[in-house]
């Protein structure tokens, strides 16, 4: 399972740094989601990861003094929007989608009402 984790987390680490360069692909939500499965594969891999310079600019900020950008923030929620979307779409549980839609909506509540819009 602790390798699942660590090949799930370098993907979505490798998502994130290309999200940098393209702007279609949003780097935070990939650095997040490859942060939460490199802590639970391991906690050696967590701690290079939070010392990265990529974590350090997109996602210390919001995890820790819950503040971003208005652009940081929109990208986060067009993609896990999206994200929601397809799993909504795929899930053949009416429960299940009902439970998807109630994540997102606290997504989308904390994004818009809890995390402080900065100046870039």
């Amino acid at each position: 399972m602790k390798i699942l984790l660590i090949i799930f987390g370098i993907i979505s680490f490798v998502l994130g740094a290309i999200g940098i360069i393209l702007p279609i692909l949003p780097t935070t939500p990939f650095l997040l989601l490859s942060a939460f499965l490199f802590s639970k594969s391991s906690d050696r891999f967590h701690q290079y990861l939070i010392q990265t310079k990529l974590y350090q600019k997109y996602i210390n900020e919001m995890v820790i003094e819950r503040k971003t950008t208005r652009k940081k923030r929109n990208q986060s929620l067009f993609t896990l929007t999206l994200v929601f979307f397809i799993a909504i779409l795929i899930t053949p549980v009416r429960i299940g989608k009902i439970c998807l839609l109630i994540m997102m909506s606290i997504h989308h509540f904390i994004m818009l009402k809890k995390v402080e819009i900065v100046n870039e």
